[in-house]
């Protein structure tokens, strides 16, 4: 049978204790919203604002593939990537580089978002990528954290993908079109 994943961000808690795992399917679209507040509500309550000067950042989304249907055998090469369009003038979405551990028994590569932090500031992200530089021609690779570095059953995960809002003064008011993160892997 073809797995099946769930695309997951985790929330609130503490550090290495997510307060919750939220399946992205029932949100929206858009399934994730980037704002001022560490919730999975999409609404407009907590908008990224525009400064006079500088940039505003938004809290971090921690996103990560759930196995909810076992491949046959395993799951692996598991890449990201986007159309390499992007928000616009001033607006930037970052992805932390490194290795944030996620996986079936742990989650040590989770760190709670504060309000307005930049996301190197996340104890596993030492620099950050624009989101956008990821295209099908040269996709970001995720990591796996499970035993083989494989995804071979229910409940075992990648690593996490940290994401993040940065808003700078040059940015244009008003709701944004959605953008598509698009995940592909190998399976057997």
């Amino acid at each position: 049978m073809a797995a099946v994943f769930n695309v997951n961000f985790d929330f609130g808690g503490t550090d290495n204790t997510p307060g919750t795992e939220q399946n992205t399917d029932g949100l929206g679209p858009p399934n994730i919203r980037f704002k001022q507040e560490d919730d999975a509500t999409i609404d407009a309550v907590d908008p990224m604002p525009i400064p006079a000067a500088g940039s505003e950042y938004s809290r971090w989304k921690q996103v990560y593939l759930y196995c909810a249907t076992a491949p046959d055998t395993q799951v692996d090469n598991v890449k990201l990537y986007t159309d390499g369009g992007g928000f616009g003038t001033g607006i930037t979405v970052n992805v932390g580089d490194g290795v944030q551990v996620k996986n079936s028994g742990a989650d040590t590569g989770y760190d709670v978002s504060d309000a307005n932090e930049i996301m190197t500031n996340h104890t596993d992200v030492a620099a950050v990528t624009d989101l956008f530089s990821y295209t099908s021609g040269a996709p970001r690779t995720c990591t796996i954290s499970e035993a083989g570095t494989i995804i071979n059953a229910i409940g075992e995960t990648t690593d996490y993908v940290v994401l993040q809002m940065v808003v700078g003064s040059t940015a244009s008011p008003g709701n944004l079109a959605d953008e598509t993160i698009t995940f592909q892997y190998d399976e057997i």
